[in-house]
């Protein structure tokens, strides 16, 4: 192995405001490193230094770079490490063929224990069941990723396996720029606990290609106890293989609805169900300036013809949307 040199670095993240006419202050994750961190900053470079993306990440400290060259690699990845930053050069793939399981993983401990700081970004992730996963998360990055025809290898297909990318009891993080396509189940997925979230500025479609039959697919997905107070902008959904966008979960007399989510500015088409839906417990949620029309292309309840659905105990502000809505509009038939 090389010898690495240890450099200083300052780095600062500009971030744009997302849309300026949404009437709701737009926040953003921090990934400015402090001076103790900066001068303590390695790079790690795969192949050079470490021959797979595992090894380079296990012995990289909290604050190092891993920078991976092009070409294509064969493995899954594990960061348990907060702190690092995971770039990927043009042209680097990482595949799963003949592997199970996750691509990327960023885990934390618990709630109490998260990994924080962890930025994935360039890379290309396909093949696998799911594409990448953040678990007990906090101030994670996600950007710039192509991540596509990630399915359920072991039949039955389970419910909410095949994945492009997830967040699982995760805050304070974002999900930007990414294409996510053609995965079996869903494209981006917030579940349990998610809170504080931003999804900016990703396309993704034709998800949902294993469940073709009933349609049960989606883009973009907000579920579980807790999951509230997400920001989704100026995305594009497209033609996916159920709903576009769907903020859901089980009507549960004990446990409090999904809520103050924001889903505003998407561009949402094509998607054979509703384009964005709000369906049982879910309140105090808004969904405004989306342009939506031209959804609902399979025409199956409870969805039927509309864009627009609510089918939520209520309490959720729709303003200012294209398409047809059916708290207005008669598209049920």
């Amino acid at each position: 192995m090389n010898t690495m040199k240890r450099c200083a670095l300052t780095l600062s993240m500009v971030f744009a405001a997302a849309c300026d006419s949404v009437p709701t202050q737009i926040t953003q994750p921090s990934h400015d490193l402090d001076a103790s961190q900066a001068a303590s900053t390695a790079v790690l470079h795969v192949p050079r230094d470490f021959p797979t993306i595992q090894a380079a990440v296990t012995t990289a400290q909290e604050g190092d770079i891993i920078q991976v060259q092009r070409g294509t690699y064969n493995e899954k990845v594990v960061i348990t490490t907060s702190g690092l930053r995971l770039h990927a050069a043009s042209g680097v793939v990482l595949d799963g063929t003949g592997l199970t399981g996750i691509g990327i993983s960023v885990l934390g401990v618990s709630e109490a224990e998260p990994i924080t700081g962890v930025e994935v970004s360039g890379f290309e992730v396909r093949n696998f069941e799911r594409g990448i996963i953040v678990g007990f998360g906090v101030d994670v990055r996600i950007h710039r990723n192509s991540v596509h025809h990630n399915v359920d290898k072991v039949l039955p297909t389970m419910l909410g396996d095949a994945a492009g990318i997830e967040l699982l009891t995760t805050r304070g993080s974002k999900v930007s720029d990414n294409r996510v396509f053609e995965n079996g189940e869903g494209g981006i997925q917030l579940r349990v606990g998610s809170t504080d979230n931003m999804i900016l500025g990703n396309t993704v479609y034709q998800n949902g290609t294993q469940r073709t039959g009933n349609l049960g697919g989606r883009g973009i997905l907000l579920t579980g106890a807790g999951t509230n107070d997400n920001q989704i902008l100026s995305n594009e959904v497209l033609n996916n293989h159920g709903r576009g966008i769907i903020i859901t979960r089980p009507l549960n007399p004990t446990v409090a609805p999904i809520t103050g989510n924001i889903v505003a500015q998407n561009r949402v088409h094509g998607n054979q169900r509703g384009g964005i839906a709000i369906m049982l417990a879910a309140t105090g949620n808004s969904v405004q300036q989306n342009d939506a029309g031209g959804n609902a292309l399979s025409g199956l309840a409870p969805c039927y013809n509309c864009d627009l659905v609510d089918l939520s105990i209520g309490g959720n502000v729709w303003e200012r949307n294209l398409g047809a809505f059916n708290l207005t509009d008669d598209c049920d038939l």
